[in-house]
């Protein structure tokens, strides 16, 4: 695949096999002035991408830095409020923001590479 391809797939992020099932890895997007911090996460041998930010404060999720799982690796949490999500959906189905979502980061796998990418994010930076 030339240069111009995987360009147009986003910004590298991560590998297969690089993040076990119940473990994240943060990335940042670029988004015209602005960066945006994202999630990638491991559940269950899928990936799913996240922006690190919780729908009801809008701040960020983690417990520690890059700790965004239960203790039992089932859903993503919000250590703030202790938020719960579904991790496939980013879906909030307890705590202060019930039934809302996680921002989904579009992630596209080609070969063994992850890529992310958001509209109106430039993938270069």
């Amino acid at each position: 695949m030339d240069t111009r391809q995987k360009k147009s797939l986003g910004k590298l992020v991560g590998t297969v096999g690089e993040l076990e099932h119940g473990k994240s890895k943060k990335f940042t997007l670029r988004r015209g002035q602005r960066d945006l911090e994202a999630l990638l996460v491991n559940y269950e041998g899928n990936y799913f991408a996240y922006v690190n930010r919780c729908p009801h404060t809008g701040i960020t999720l983690d417990w520690v830095n890059n700790q965004f799982f239960s203790s039992d690796n089932r859903y993503l949490m919000c250590a703030t409020h202790g938020a719960v999500f579904e991790p496939p959906t980013g879906e909030c189905v307890w705590g202060p923001c019930f039934g809302l979502a996680l921002q989904n980061v579009p992630i596209q796998i080609d070969g063994e590479q992850i890529y992310a990418s958001l509209p109106g994010a430039n993938e270069n930076e």
